[in-house]
C-alpha cells in the first residue's frame, strides 16, 4: 500500500488512553449504535494498540449507513496488524474482566500480562494474584500437546498454583478434560458496544455450558462455575453433621450488603469455606451480628475496615443436629474494602479502631479545642445558609485542617449539637445544612441524635426527623433573607425572589456551556438566567457560584471555572480563586494555586458533564430558557408550544411542510422575535414525548429552498435520535422522518402543496 493512501481495512477494535493501553473498545457495526458509542468521546480517543499487535498510531472512527462502521488508520499508514475483526481484542476484554472479578473478591495485588507466543501479543492471558503465587492462564492461541505438557511442567516446577483456562480457538481444551474431568473455557460475545465475557464448563461429551463470570466463584482449585458446584457430591461436616449443600439458599443483591468487625468463628461448619463472625447491615435495614462464609484462600477481612459484598452471595440456613435449631449464614465469593471508615448507606457499621492508632496532637479534637472548632463550624454553616446550599461534613472539617477519620460519628453528633446550642424559638438548626459525601438528599446520618441533644424527643419516627430537617433548613435560608438589608448577608440571587431557583438556572446554563466546551461571560450568564446584575455584589457573586457547585469533589465538576469577566480572553476569572477555596479546594504538590488549578478544573468540568450526558443519553438542551424574552413578549412559553404543536399536527394531516413564519403566525408572535435557539427549544418540547420510535413533527419545519432548518441536528441530538453534521445526510434523515409523519396522519385531509 503506498504511504499516501488511506488504510480502509475494517479494524473493529482499538484501545483508549495511550498506544500501550490494555483498555479495549469495540466499534459497533450499525450506525445507530455508532452514535451512542461516540457520545462523550472524541475522534482523538482511539489507538491501534500495541497489545493488539498494532502500530500504536491513532485511529479514526468511521460512520457508514450502508456498510459496517469501523476504525481506520490516518495516512500515511504503515501497520502490520493482522487481527482486525470484532474478536481481535478479546484477550484484553478477558484480562480486564478477570482483574475486576478478583479485586471484587478482596485480592488487591492483581497483575495481568499478555504473552506473545509467536503470533503477537495475546497468545495467552496470564493473571497473577495471591502475592504472585497463584496464576490463571487463559490459553488463546492454538498449542500442540507437547507444548502444553512442557509449559504445564514448567509452571509446576516454579512452585506456583496454576489453573489453565482455554479460549475459543485454543484447540486443546479436550486435553484438560481428559486430565481433570472438565475444562473451563472463556468466550466473548458482542452485546451493544462491548464484548461481554462468558465462562463455559466443557464436559467429556464436548458440551459446553456458559455463564457470566459474576456467577462463578474462586476456590483453592481456581474458577468454579455453578455447573461444577451442582455436579459435586453433597459434602457433610464430619463433626457437626451439618449439611452444607443442596439446601435452600436465598440470593442477595450485590452491592447492597456491608460488614465490619469481623473475627474468625471458633467453629468451622462449612466445607471449603472459612467462617467469620461480623457486624452485617443490609442497605436500608438494621445491623445484625451473624456469620459470613468466605473462600478458604480469600484475603481475610480486616476488622478495622468497612467491607462491601459486591459479588454473588446467598443467605443459607443450617440446622444443628445437636440442638435442632436453625441458624443462618451468608456465603459469598468475596468482598471489597472501602477506603473510608464510615458510609452513609450503612450508618450503623462501626469498624474497630486499629491498634496503636492515635490522632496526631495537631489534629486532635480535644475538649479544650472544642470551643474554637464549634465557633468555626457555626460561622461556616452561616456562610452556607447565605448561599442557600448544603455542605458535606468531610468538606466542612477540612476547612479547619482535619481529616474525616479524625472524628467518629459520635464526635460529629457532639459537635453539631454544640453548634446549635442553645435551642431558642426562631433560631434555625444549622446542622440541617450538613450531609455526608455521596449521601442522598436528606438529613445527615444520626440527625435524630442531634435533635435529641437539642431537646427534641429521643424516639422520633424517621418521617418526623425528615420533616423537622426540612423545616429547619428552610428556616436557616429564611433567616438569611431577613438579614439581607444589612448589606453583607444578601442572598446570592440579589433582587431575585427565589434564590434556589436562580441557582438551578445558573447550574443548568453552565452545564450547557460545559457541554459545548466553552466559557461564558459573567454578564451573559446573569442575563440569560433572568437575574439582575445590579443586585449581585462581588461577594454575593462568589456565594452564588459556591452554591452552584456545592462543595469540592473529584467526582463533581467545578462549573464556576467556566465563568469569565467581560473582555477577558481566557484564563481564570479574578474571583475564581476565592470561589475554589470556599468550595473546600486545597493546594496540592502539583497544583499549588487556584490559577494553576484552573485549566485542570475547566477540563474536568468538560469531561464530567460529557460523561453524565453519555450515561443519561440526553445532552443538555442546546437552548436557554429565555425567561427575559418571554417576559418582554408578554406571552407564556407553554402557550406558544401548544400553538406550534397544533399547527404541526394540522400540517401533518394535510401532508404539507411548513415554514417557521407559518408557525409563528399560528402562535401569535412575530417570526423575527424568536431566535433560532428558542425555536429549537420549542420544537424539542413539541417532540419530547415521541420517545425513540415516535414520529417527529419538527421534521416538517423547513427553511427557504425546502432545506432542513439549521437547528434540526440539535433537535435530533437532544432527543437521542440519529443525527449528522453533513447536510446531505441530515436532509436524508429529515425526509425519512417526514415520510413517517405523513404516514402516521394519512387520510385526515386532502393533501396540498405548502
Amino acid at each position: 500500500m503506498p504511504p499516501y493512501e488511506e488504510d480502509t481495512r475494517k479494524v473493529q477494535t482499538a484501545v483508549i488512553g495511550r498506544p500501550g493501553s490494555d483498555w479495549p473498545v469495540f466499534l459497533p457495526f450499525d450506525h445507530d449504535d455508532y452514535d451512542r458509542f461516540m457520545q462523550g468521546r472524541s475522534r482523538d480517543d482511539f489507538y491501534c494498540g500495541t497489545l493488539l499487535g498494532g502500530c500504536g498510531k491513532k485511529l479514526t472512527a468511521k460512520r457508514y449507513l450502508h456498510k459496517k462502521c469501523h476504525f481506520a488508520h490516518r495516512p500515511p499508514v504503515h501497520c502490520r496488524r493482522t487481527q482486525t475483526g470484532e474478536d481481535s481484542a478479546d484477550h484484553l476484554y478477558i484480562g480486564q474482566a478477570l482483574q475486576r472479578w478478583l479485586r471484587r473478591q478482596g485480592h488487591q495485588k492483581v497483575t495481568v500480562s499478555y504473552p506473545d507466543l509467536g503470533s503477537g501479543p495475546g497468545g495467552a492471558v496470564e493473571v497473577r494474584f495471591g502475592s504472585g503465587t497463584r496464576l490463571i492462564r487463559v490459553q488463546m492461541d492454538r498449542m500442540s500437546l507437547k507444548q502444553w505438557e512442557t509449559t504445564r511442567a514448567q509452571f509446576t516446577g516454579d512452585n506456583m498454583r496454576v489453573q489453565w483456562v482455554y479460549g475459543p480457538n485454543s484447540g486443546i481444551a479436550h486435553n484438560e478434560v481428559k486430565a481433570q474431568g472438565h475444562a473451563i473455557r472463556f468466550s466473548c460475545r458482542t452485546e451493544g458496544d462491548t464484548r461481554k465475557v462468558y465462562v463455559g464448563t466443557q464436559h467429556p461429551d464436548q458440551s459446553v455450558k456458559l455463564v457470566t463470570l459474576d456467577e462463578c466463584h474462586l476456590t483453592d482449585e481456581g474458577i468454579v462455575t455453578p455447573h461444577l458446584t451442582n455436579e459435586r457430591p453433597m459434602a457433610t461436616d464430619v463433626d457437626t453433621g451439618m449439611d452444607t449443600t443442596n439446601q435452600l439458599a436465598f440470593p442477595l443483591v450485590p452491592g447492597q450488603l456491608a460488614f465490619t468487625a469481623s473475627v474468625p468463628a471458633e467453629e468451622q461448619n462449612v466445607t471449603a469455606r472459612r467462617l467469620y463472625e461480623a457486624d452485617i447491615q443490609p442497605l436500608g435495614s438494621v445491623m445484625t451480628r451473624m456469620r459470613i462464609a468466605l473462600p478458604l484462600h480469600s484475603v481475610p477481612p480486616s476488622p478495622h475496615r468497612l467491607n462491601v459484598i459486591e459479588s454473588t452471595a446467598h443467605l443459607i440456613p443450617l440446622t444443628d443436629s445437636g440442638t435442632g435449631q436453625r441458624t443462618w449464614f451468608i456465603e459469598t465469593a468475596g468482598f471489597s474494602p472501602l477506603p473510608a471508615q464510615s458510609d452513609p448507606r450503612w450508618p450503623d457499621l462501626r469498624p474497630a479502631p486499629e491498634p496503636g492508632r492515635l490522632p496526631s496532637p495537631a489534629k486532635s479534637a480535644a475538649p479544650a479545642e472544642d470551643e474554637a472548632l464549634v465557633g468555626f463550624l457555626r460561622g461556616k454553616l452561616m456562610q452556607i445558609a447565605r448561599s442557600r446550599g448544603v455542605i458535606n461534613w468531610e468538606t466542612l472539617i477540612r476547612y479547619k485542617g482535619y481529616a474525616p477519620g479524625d472524628f467518629t460519628p459520635q464526635d460529629r453528633v457532639r459537635l453539631l449539637v454544640a453548634v446549635d446550642r442553645p435551642r431558642t424559638s426562631g433560631k434555625p438548626v444549622l446542622s440541617s445544612l450538613v450531609k455526608l459525601a455521596n449521601q442522598a438528599p436528606g438529613p445527615v446520618s444520626r440527625f435524630d441524635e442531634v435533635l435529641a441533644g437539642l431537646g427534641w424527643g429521643a424516639d422520633l419516627l424517621p418521617e418526623e426527623v425528615r420533616s423537622i430537617w426540612a423545616h429547619q433548613r428552610k428556616t436557616a435560608y429564611d433567616l438569611v433573607r431577613q438579614e439581607a438589608p444589612s448589606g453583607n448577608t444578601a442572598p446570592p440571587g440579589g433582587a431575585t425572589p427565589d434564590g434556589s431557583d436562580l441557582i438551578s438556572r445558573f447550574r443548568a446554563e453552565l452545564e450547557r456551556v460545559a457541554f459545548r466546551r466553552s466559557l461564558i461571560n459573567w454578564s451573559t450568564l446573569v442575563k440569560v438566567t433572568g437575574a439582575r446584575s445590579g443586585g449581585i455584589t462581588p461577594s454575593a457573586r462568589v456565594r452564588l457560584l459556591v452554591a452552584v457547585d456545592g462543595s469540592y469533589s473529584h467526582a463533581r465538576p467545578v462549573l464556576s471555572s467556566l465563568v469569565k469577566l467581560d473582555g477577558q480572553e481566557t484564563g481564570p476569572a479574578p474571583f475564581f480563586g476565592q470561589v475554589l477555596r470556599e468550595l473546600g479546594w486545597t493546594p496540592g504538590s502539583t497544583l499549588r494555586s487556584p490559577d494553576a488549578a484552573w485549566p485542570t478544573e475547566r477540563d474536568r468540568a468538560y469531561a464530567l458533564v460529557a460523561k453524565a450526558v453519555s450515561a443519561s443519553k440526553n445532552p443538555p438542551p442546546p437552548v436557554r430558557a429565555d425567561h427575559a424574552l418571554w417576559a418582554r413578549l408578554g406571552i407564556k412559553r407553554k402557550t406558544v408550544v401548544k400553538a406550534v404543536r397544533r399547527a404541526l399536527v394540522s400540517a401533518a394531516q394535510r401532508g404539507v411542510r411548513v415554514s417557521w413564519q407559518t408557525l409563528a403566525s399560528a402562535a401569535g408572535v412575530k417570526p423575527e422575535a424568536l431566535p433560532d435557539r428558542t425555536r429549537a427549544s420549542i420544537l424539542i418540547d413539541v417532540d419530547r414525548g415521541a420517545g425513540q420510535d415516535g414520529v417527529l413533527l419538527s421534521s416538517l419545519v423547513v427553511s427557504p429552498g425546502n432545506l432542513p432548518v439549521p437547528y434540526f441536528a440539535d433537535i435530533l441530538k437532544y432527543l437521542g435520535r440519529p443525527y449528522s453534521s453533513y447536510p446531505l445526510e441530515l436532509s436524508r434523515i429529515r425526509k425519512v422522518e417526514q415520510a413517517r409523519v405523513f404516514a402516521a396522519y394519512e387520510g385526515s385531509v386532502n393533501r396540498e402543496e405548502a
